[in-house]
């Protein structure tokens, strides 16, 4: 009985030993097959400001505290996308990615970095590792569509911009790519289907009614090609809302005096002027000789009823740039609603002055010779 134990106990005793060895070389082979980890980016920050920097730097630093950490490694690329830096932000995802390879969010910010820096192929790989993860993130099809369009795969493009559709038929940015992919393939009547949902879904899509236009154009169709052409002129710069959660997580790092006055304008957009005006004035403690975050906030204040901060920025813009012809049309508008006409008369000419075709100026002229009774001279204005 106890040599039998003792011949069982030997066996075990191998069979650990080789299942150890095993082990020990299983892992062994993984750790030569697997990608070194790619070092941290050299950093040229020269031209950011003081506070961009500081926010840069300090991610930086935590980095080198926690280099193991995929949240700190990938927060430090996040900031550097934010800021343009393509490069360097992919460097960051990568360790990001290694150090957390189930990770949705790390490929598809290295996707989208990718593709921003012109390398659409290595995107649609990434991308397609990235929905293996989570197949149901439509921005992280719509990219892929995108590259794949940019490649031109226009067979699998339009695949999967008809599936997106399909699954979400109000989704403008993928009728405005379907558009694209079947004007790419000539299929010209197909494309004009597409483009009109989306420009019909976001009417104000400026893009679209440009394809649009010619695409009537291709089919012969001026008249409707003129009307496209016009509403384009009315919204050049008009898109879809990004509906991107990861990529808006990405822009909330933005602390640039640009970023904070984009943010704004887009507030004041939804009728959220009180949060405009702290974005605004957020751009200025930034960045106080901004220009645009003054002309911006003589409307907002006056919009709000405090004339008096409004003129005080109205007096700083007239003092950095004084050709500014928004500064004296938002004057004008300013003075307009106070009733002081006549000097809302002077700021109009004056940006008249600036640019003798401004519209909206000669209109607001206009109108104050009416109430004047000039009814003769306002017919005249051009």
């Amino acid at each position: 009985m106890l040599a039998s134990q003792s011949s069982g106990e030997k066996g075990m005793r191998k069979a650990l030993w080789l299942i150890q060895t095993l082990i020990l070389a299983a892992c062994g082979a993984r750790a030569q097959n697997a990608p070194a980890t790619p070092d941290l980016p050299p950093l040229a920050l020269d031209d950011f400001s003081s506070v961009v920097r500081d926010q840069i730097q300090e991610a930086y630093a935590d980095v080198r505290a926690h280099p193991d950490d995929d949240t700190a490694n990938g927060r430090l690329g996040m900031i550097l996308q934010t800021y343009g830096l393509f490069q360097e932000a992919a460097v960051s995802y990568r360790r990001a990615g290694q150090l957390a390879p189930s990770a949705f969010r790390w490929d598809y910010y290295l996707a989208t970095v990718e593709s921003a820096g012109g390398h659409c192929d290595q995107s649609a790989v990434t991308l397609r590792r990235a929905l293996r993860i989570a197949p149901d993130y439509v921005p992280a099809q719509l990219h892929l569509a995108n590259c794949l369009l940019a490649s031109a795969d226009l067979s699998e493009s339009e695949e999967l911009y008809g599936s997106i559709v399909k699954q979400h038929p109000d989704n403008a940015d993928a009728y405005y790519g379907l558009g694209r992919a079947r004007a790419a393939s000539r299929d010209f009547a197909g494309a004009a289907d597409a483009y009109g949902k989306a420009c019909a879904l976001f009417p104000e899509f400026g893009a679209a009614h440009y394809a649009l236009a010619l695409i009537y154009r291709a089919l012969g169709q001026d008249g409707k090609a003129d009307e496209q052409v016009q509403l384009f002129e009315k919204n050049k710069d008009g898109a879809p809302p990004p509906n991107d959660p990861l990529l808006n997580d990405v822009r909330a790092l933005n602390l640039s005096a640009t970023n904070q006055v984009q943010m704004g304008i887009e507030l004041e957009r939804q009728g959220r002027l009180e949060e405009s005006v702290t974005a605004h004035e957020k751009a200025l403690e930034i960045d106080s000789h901004m220009v645009q975050a003054h002309i911006n906030l003589v409307e907002l204040y006056g919009r709000l009823g405090q004339f008096e901060k409004a003129e005080e920025h109205y007096r700083a813009a007239a003092r950095l740039e004084p050709g500014s012809v928004e500064s004296y049309y938002n004057y004008g508008v300013l003075l307009l609603t106070a009733q002081k006409f006549e000097q809302a008369e002077n700021a109009f000419r004056k940006a008249i002055e600036i640019d003798p075709f401004h519209a909206a100026a000669h209109n607001n002229i206009g109108y104050l010779w009416e109430r004047q009774g000039k009814l003769v001279e306002a017919a005249c204005l051009p």
